[in-house]
């Protein structure tokens, strides 16, 4: 079957790379990919998006000064 030149292969599908914490989903590494790649001269990976996630996490640490509770506690409007 002759491949035409104007359609690229279809990639394939993303996985969630092995070793995530299980709140780290399929959306959440296509989204990261889609935000990110613009910043990026060559295609990134799943892995490329893990290592984004965490490392905003770990930012997210660094600025809240290590106190996850600061960041996570509900302020007035919202409900615990």
């Amino acid at each position: 079957m002759p491949r035409h030149p104007d359609r690229s292969p279809k990639p394939p599908p993303l996985t969630v790379p092995a070793g995530a914490p299980q709140w780290v989903t399929i959306e959440l590494i296509e989204h990261t990919i889609r935000v990110w790649q613009p910043f990026y001269p060559d295609q990134l990976i799943p892995d490329d998006a893990l290592e984004i996630i965490m490392s905003v996490g770990r930012i997210v640490d660094v600025l809240s000064g290590g106190d996850h509770e600061t960041v996570r506690r509900p302020g007035t409007g919202q409900q615990p």
